[in-house]
């Protein structure tokens, strides 16, 4: 392609913090006085809040240069609000932090030196934030940002994702071009007509009126074929009369259109017969080439735009609604959040690295990626088309948005679909992650009621429409104030922020969300921490995060590393673990069984269409723990359990109950899942019961699929083998295809103990798993006529019983018998002359208690016996 252009990369500043707003500081700053510190492009970090910076450069242009006939100064990306000036001119301002913008500078810029100062301003987000604030209170600014972001090289904010930083963080370049250049091309696909409108926009700097020509040729970018060469197209237009306008000579003549004075905007069709098709697994590219002529026939610009021909959809006629189909065919979305990684990977042009982190999602059976609440560079968007992994990309709105920012998110929203419009990758955009009521608690600050933001959702609507009529919107991610226009979509943390969303034994049993009638359902979040890797930890961490000597290795939490939450969280879910590495392998095994459980649940509801893990890889060490992958690509167990739970064909075993008594009937449900727009044919379904390595029974059986679907295949029916003791054995399912190869294993752990037997009416004895003989473990009833005294335990259930037998119950306590309070309300209460004080836990109601007290009474359980209990009465898992 022929070099048009000449470019000057601008990738080293001068750079300072505002001190105090001061006219006379910013003539300063013109003049270059003051302290400066040097600063390489991209260059983003702290500080954050209200704040004001400057860069500042000598830019050298040469005559060559100044005889293009046009200068542009031009800004990939800067956070958040960015005002440029060019030999104390002032250019212009741009707000928001993703969206390119330039300025012409054509009428300010001389040979020789230039000077560059770009002053820009941070806020505290729409949102509101603690960072910044230098008091630990939350403040809402106006900078539309949501909750992610490339973070910087610092530990204690700066690793974490969070943190709403500044700076020109994209490239920066000054370019020179002819008058009359080309300022964007979008290759709009038109799959069902194998042809597509190709949309050009022609800046003319000049006042004069012009007319132009294109020339296009039309290649297979990474496959080898010339579709045309050298097509024609000369802007015309056929002049239509007004309704009951007066009669004119240049009534239905057609006649050539003249480029005017700034943008002018071109759309026509080419022809692309028998394209090929952009898929996941097959990402063809198309690369077209454009040369502007003036009306001299002289090339004054040459472009190239790279598209793939791909339709996606989403049906919003059928019932139910929200299914989602690419090139005609149905597909979920099954994938990941991210949040710093790919974005770290452009701005240190690391491409590699970016590679394989694309390569590493397709790996894992991901398919797509959600741009987690903000656009990305298009790098990442570009190396997505080629290595075929698709995109959703979010407008950085989170919570609620400030009223006097209504227009500016309406702008950025379109922004944002003129960013990604060109790329087959993405395939869905969104206006704002988990929308709260009453606007996050400020009403006075916020749009806060549905109706206004139905109204922010029309405005972004027809905005993005205008940029792209094909693009596919999910207006919410995670809706917490239902509902929101299209696609439902709430977020489910169910397995680590315990009480959140639809409770976790209910989402196991196949329950959800209350949704829309007649629609399908996403999950844009849900997510479980483990901790990194030991070697991550002493390679990275600072040191007063970590133990100092073995000795301090016994006693460490991970209440050092600021923001985690294990140390939290854990009780909820797991005992308490002793040192480092255990508290590493309990996360790492805690975070890899709750994810394969919720997903697996997500797979056999075959009213999701899409979900996404929080998240994929982490972009600093430490950074947000539910990450499936360290700073350095490490797998956590997480990564392998959600890789094979992405499995396409998925052989599932489910069951509410995984502990279970000799002789009693096991009845585990068996299911397949497959996420192929086919049948497969010639497979078989084994299943077998094991202790140990031996086989107790095995059966085949032919499966039966759903074509895009879940399909439950029928219990697998057994009654306990009689044991003496405790014992643990495994039911194992597994599908083969036609050659014999497994495609899919399911594997769960079923716990038999002892038959309950009975001494007696009213005494239960449980045979001991400890080798000590029969032992008695608690009376079945008691009420106030019987003889206490007989009891070893006294199992009471109801507190007003035991203030009416309080005399009695405290001497039998005194006397070394044992009292058993089944449940308390929340108060203080005096108990055989202890002060008892019981409160409710936050977060909900728990799904786990700890057994290793050091109590008599439970001397005898293992780590996990009280998570996860049956209920028979609701049939599924309650807390």
């Amino acid at each position: 392609i022929a070099v048009t252009r000449e470019r000057i990369e601008l990738d080293e500043f001068d750079w300072r913090i505002e001190e105090e707003p001061d006219i006379n500081d910013f003539s300063n700053v013109l003049d270059g006085k003051g302290e400066w510190q040097k600063v390489q492009i991209p260059h983003y970090g702290p500080p954050l809040g209200k704040a004001v910076t400057y860069y500042r450069k000598e830019v050298v242009l040469n005559n060559e240069m100044l005889q293009k006939g046009s200068l542009f100064a031009c800004f990939r990306g800067v956070d958040y609000e960015a005002h440029v000036f060019l030999n104390g001119s002032y250019l212009g301002s741009h707000e928001g932090f993703f969206a390119p913008f330039e300025f012409d500078i054509t009428k300010y810029a001389k040979e020789g030196k230039n000077t560059l100062v770009v002053k820009v301003e941070n806020d505290f987000t729409t949102t509101g934030s603690i960072f910044g604030t230098g008091e630990g209170k939350v403040k809402i600014g106006d900078k539309i940002y949501a909750a992610t972001g490339p973070g910087y090289d610092e530990p204690e904010n700066g690793w974490h994702h969070c943190p709403p930083g500044m700076g020109i963080y994209q490239d920066c370049y000054i370019e020179a071009r002819a008058p009359l250049h080309i300022t964007d091309v979008f290759v709009r696909p038109l799959v069902n007509t194998k042809e597509a409108e190709v949309w050009v926009e022609v800046n003319n700097i000049s006042n004069n009126m012009e007319q132009v020509k294109l020339q296009l040729s039309l290649y297979g970018q990474n496959f080898k074929q010339v579709i045309f060469e050298g097509i024609e197209y000369i802007p015309s237009t056929i002049q239509i009369p007004g309704v009951g306008d007066l009669a004119k000579e240049t009534d239905w003549k057609e006649f050539n259109l003249e480029m005017g004075a700034g943008v002018n905007f071109l759309k026509f069709k080419i022809p692309v017969k028998n394209p090929k098709l952009w898929c996941n697994k097959t990402p063809w590219l198309y690369q077209l080439q454009i040369k502007l002529l003036n009306s001299k026939e002289n090339t004054t610009d040459v472009v190239s735009e790279q598209f793939g021909m791909r339709s996606f959809t989403m049906d919003t006629l059928s019932v139910p609604k929200g299914m989602m189909y690419l090139n005609g065919k149905k597909i979920r979305l099954r994938g990941a959040n991210t949040m710093g990684y790919m974005q770290q990977n452009v701005m240190k042009k690391n491409w590699d690295q970016l590679i394989d982190d694309i390569l590493l999602a397709k790996i894992a059976n991901m398919n797509f990626l959600r741009l987690t609440q903000r656009p990305v560079q298009q790098e990442i968007y570009d190396y997505c088309d080629k290595l075929g992994l698709m995109l959703q990309t979010d407008l950085p709105l989170f919570g609620t948005l400030r009223s006097n920012q209504f227009l500016e998110g309406v702008k950025q929203a379109k922004e944002m679909e003129r960013c990604v419009r060109s790329h087959p990758s993405n395939i869905l955009v969104t206006y704002i992650n988990e929308r709260f009521p009453s606007a996050y608690g400020s009403p006075q600050r916020n749009i806060s009621t549905a109706k206004e933001f139905y109204y922010f959702f029309k405005a972004c609507d027809q905005a993005v429409h205008m940029a792209n009529p094909d693009r596919v919107i999910k207006a919410g991610d995670g809706d917490y104030d239902p509902p929101s226009p299209g696609l439902p979509d709430y977020h489910c943390y169910n397995a680590w922020h315990n009480g959140h969303s639809v409770r976790l034994g209910k989402l196991h049993k196949g329950y959800w969300e209350p949704i829309k009638p007649g629609w399908y359902f996403g999950c844009g979040e849900f997510g479980v921490e483990g901790l990194d890797p030991v070697n991550t930890m002493k390679k990275y961490y600072p040191s007063d995060w970590l133990p100092a000597n073995k000795e301090q290795e016994k006693d460490w939490t991970p209440v050092s590393i600021p923001w985690t939450q294990s140390s939290s969280h854990h009780y909820m879910w797991f005992n308490t673990p002793k040192g480092l590495e255990n508290w590493i392998e309990a996360t790492q095994e805690n975070q890899a069984s709750a994810l394969r459980m919720q997903v697996e649940a997500f797979r056999r509801n075959n009213k999701n269409v899409s979900f996404a893990v929080h998240l994929f890889i982490d972009a600093w060490p430490g950074q947000f723990m539910k990450t499936l992958m360290d700073v350095d690509r490490q797998p956590k167990k997480a990564f392998f359990a959600y890789r094979d739970a992405l499995n396409p064909i998925l052989a599932t075993l489910r069951s509410d109950r995984w502990h279970f008594f000799s002789q009693e009937q096991i009845n585990i449900e068996a299911w397949l899942s497959n996420d192929l727009n086919k049948i497969p044919e010639g497979y078989k379904l084994s299943y077998q019961f094991e202790k140990g390595d031996k086989v107790l029974f095995a059966h085949s059986v032919d499966p039966r699929f759903e074509m895009n679907g879940s399909k439950f295949q029928g219990y697998i029916s057994f009654d306990a083998p009689k044991v003496n003791k405790r014992a643990g054995y495994k039911l194992r399912l597994g599908l083969f295809d036609d050659a014999g190869d497994e495609v899919s294993q399911s594997v769960i752990d079923i716990d038999i103990s002892p038959e309950i037997t009975t001494n007696g009416s009213d005494k239960i004895f449980v045979e001991d798993t400890q080798g000590e003989g029969s032992r008695l473990m608690s009376d079945l009833e008691i009420t106030p006529n019987e003889d206490l005294r007989a009891s070893d335990v006294i199992i009471i259930d109801n507190y007003n019983w035991y203030i009416e037998n309080k005399g009695l119950v405290d001497k039998l306590i005194q006397d070394g018998k044992t009292a058993l309070f089944m449940e308390l309300p929340e108060g203080n209460f005096q108990i055989a002359g202890s002060k008892v004080n019981v409160h409710n836990v936050i977060m909900g109601d728990y799904y786990f208690v700890s057994p290793e007290t050091g109590h008599e009474m439970v001397k005898w359980a293992k780590p996990l016996d009280f998570k996860f209990w049956y209920n028979e009465k609701e049939e599924l898992i309650t807390p």
